[in-house]
């Protein structure tokens, strides 16, 4: 379907010629959900065609394309997309652009709200594939029945996405997000981990002082001084320490679905007690550590002797590090 036309005659709809009329500002908004190659070229190609398309009408002026690359609209935490609608309130945009509803948003009712925000202020959304003019008459009526369709859609494609990814944990080929000490690597349907090295010396560091008897606090001292050595403005804290010396990624295992969310509505994920199947892939990549050293300062954290303790004349004088 050539949109084009459709485009270029819902903006002369809202921006009449004629003599006079002034410059109206210009909002884009686009958004992929995944960071690969190929949704990487869509997003630059939505860009790179609406730039063209408001750039070449001497009636619009651009002011920002806003982008949130990589984040479900299905999700509130679309940074981008907030800031477009601080800029809105704060009287910098006239109209808004987008590809579609399921660009704009997935989830009915924070579409609906942000489209009735912006009526308030005068501003109109144009979805460019639905045809659609939130200023008109029969816009949010449509916009409604469409959204809530799209809604639909989601909620499908998050049920087989969910499918697709137990089934790659089944067959020892998870699609997970790699752990800190790794980056991954992709080779068609393979992602392989490859151990990153400045990441992995901080490994090595926090599970050998663990072993020699240091607690939480000294070894949280030692990583601080690592980082302000090499610059890198790294926080460590107690919790993401615990975490790393009990995470069985550092032995070349991976167990899935550690903690799930029931739905895509679900904004905050939650520890996985059987709601859904866990998988314990063993050798699925290069391990930083041994497995022995891991079991010892896995038995000092069960026993809780790494908390912190203060006793008299015993490392006063803190952690040491030497780089």
């Amino acid at each position: 379907m050539n949109t084009k036309p459709l485009f270029q005659q819902m903006t002369r709809d809202i921006l009449p010629e004629g003599k006079g009329n002034r410059i109206r500002r210009v909002a884009v908004y686009c958004r992929v959900s995944t960071l690969s190659e190929a949704q990487e070229e869509s997003f630059e190609t939505q860009c790179a065609a609406y730039r063209q398309r408001i750039e070449g009408d001497p009636t619009l002026y651009l002011v920002k394309i806003y982008g949130d690359q990589g984040v479900s609209g299905a999700t509130a935490s679309r940074p981008q997309f907030q800031q477009m609608m601080k800029d809105c309130r704060e009287g910098y945009i006239d109209v808004v652009m987008t590809k579609s509803i399921s660009r704009f948003a997935r989830n009915l009712a924070d579409c609906m709200d942000a489209v009735r925000a912006l009526r308030e202020l005068g501003i109109p959304v144009l979805f460019e594939r639905e045809g659609i003019d939130t200023m008109s008459g029969s816009g949010e009526m449509l916009l409604a029945v469409l959204a809530s369709i799209a809604q639909e859609e989601i909620n499908s494609m998050s049920q087989n996405i969910r499918w697709s990814m137990e089934q790659n944990s089944a067959s020892g080929n998870p699609v997970t997000r790699t752990r800190y000490g790794y980056r991954k690597e992709i080779h068609g349907a393979k992602h392989k981990w490859l151990i990153h090295e400045p990441e992995a010396r901080r490994v090595r560091f926090a599970f050998s002082k663990a072993e020699e008897g240091w607690d939480y606090r000294e070894i949280l001292e030692g990583l601080a001084a690592m980082e302000e050595a090499e610059a890198t403005g790294i926080k460590w804290t107690r919790s993401r320490l615990a975490r790393l010396l009990s995470n069985e990624a550092y032995i070349g295992h991976i167990l899935t679905n550690k903690r799930v969310k029931l739905d895509y509505m679900q904004r905050v994920s939650m520890k996985n007690r059987g709601q859904r199947p866990q998988y314990y892939i063993e050798d699925h990549h290069a391990p930083i550590i041994e497995r022995e050293q891991f079991e010892r300062v896995g038995e000092r954290v069960k026993n809780g002797k790494l908390r912190s303790k203060q006793r008299k004349g015993e490392r006063t004088g803190g952690a040491r590090y030497n780089s």
